[in-house]
């Protein structure tokens, strides 16, 4: 286990490194987002620091593999995010289509999918769909997780305090195999946030954020399938994510808006400007995660009978899903 622990400080500090070497080359490259009416920060500042989370993820992963703390299928079904993160990077540093980025997106999770085939077939309200439904019920999940994680990375540390209530929760609950996997995550977000912490000294960028959905949703799904869980037990830390992005864009598409504009109406956009701060927000989405996991902690140690996984989903989530129309998501720009 010593080699383990070890190789845990690595990657904690790889993604420090990386992190800070990225900002010196941002510089060096005016690789810097522009303050403008939508954004959420005052100062530019540089972007792709997540690079420092992918680049420690993929080493903390290979390395577990090679300590045999880590399935190699379950390390190349999380390293089919790299594509997307190379394409994050390159539109960090000019615009990308968005047709084009999804493609890439979609070829990355038919072949995560492929590599974690056999795939456990979805159950929903006791209903168990077709595998090919599944499967596609699983792409989409896939796609629109990378795509909100991206939404959701607007205010400093939100997106990596995020990422590590994921990857400690996992690592709480899951086994060896996949807690390993959550603790890398959640050490590389962390190293990253000692320059993301507010005021952010980077930001993650689409190379960083893209990478973490995509992460997060072939985690989750992989730990379903070694597991008699529901999936929605390991979705419940990523859910304020989850609502905050799917409710704004619900109401976006209802008010005839197009969901790929810039915009500042998710709620956890409006609750930083009325509080003023970043650091509040992003400090309160990483305990809700947590709380929330803890819910489902205690359903799955004795009240499976009481509650279905879907009934606890949206008990958790509701209050959420009220408290953020509420305050306008969607619709207060």
């Amino acid at each position: 286990m010593l080699t383990l622990y070890i190789l845990l400080i690595v990657v904690f500090l790889i993604a420090v490194i990386a992190t800070r070497a990225s900002i010196a080359w941002a510089h060096h490259r005016n690789i810097l987002d522009q303050p403008n009416h939508r954004s959420s920060h005052s100062r530019p500042t540089p972007r792709g620091g997540g690079i420092g989370i992918v680049t420690a993820c993929i080493v903390g992963c290979g390395g577990a593999v090679a300590l045999d703390f880590l399935p190699i299928h379950v390390a190349a079904a999380l390293a089919c995010g790299l594509p997307i993160a190379v394409v994050g990077y390159i539109d960090d540093r000019r615009s990308l289509s968005a047709r084009s980025r999804l493609l890439v997106q979609i070829v990355c999770a038919v072949g995560a999918l492929w590599l974690m085939s056999p795939l456990t077939t979805l159950t929903i309200f006791g209903v168990t769909l077709s595998p090919s439904l599944s499967a596609a019920i699983y792409l989409v999940g896939i796609v629109w997780m990378t795509n909100l994680y991206n939404f959701m990375d607007g205010i400093d540390g939100i997106a990596a305090g995020q990422a590590i209530a994921v990857g400690l929760c996992w690592a709480a609950a899951a086994g060896l195999t996949h807690a390993v996997a959550g603790v890398v995550f959640a050490l590389a977000a962390a190293g990253f946030l000692v320059f993301n912490r507010p005021p952010a000294k980077v930001f993650m960028g689409d190379v960083g954020s893209a990478f973490c959905g995509f992460f997060i949703a072939v985690a989750a799904l992989q730990m379903q399938q070694t597991t008699d869980e529901s999936l929605i037990l390991w979705l419940l830390p990523a859910a304020p994510f989850i609502l905050d992005a799917t409710v704004t864009l619900l109401v976006r598409l209802m008010r005839k808006q197009r969901p790929n504009e810039a915009h500042r109406s998710h709620a956890y956009q409006i609750l930083s400007r009325k509080v003023r701060g970043h650091g509040p927000v992003s400090l309160g989405y990483f305990l809700i995660a947590t709380f929330w996991f803890g819910l489902a902690l205690w359903w799955g140690l004795g009240h499976r009978d009481t509650l279905s996984p879907e009934a606890l989903f949206f008990l958790a989530g509701l209050p959420f899903v009220i408290v953020g129309l509420a305050l306008g998501a969607g619709r207060n720009n």
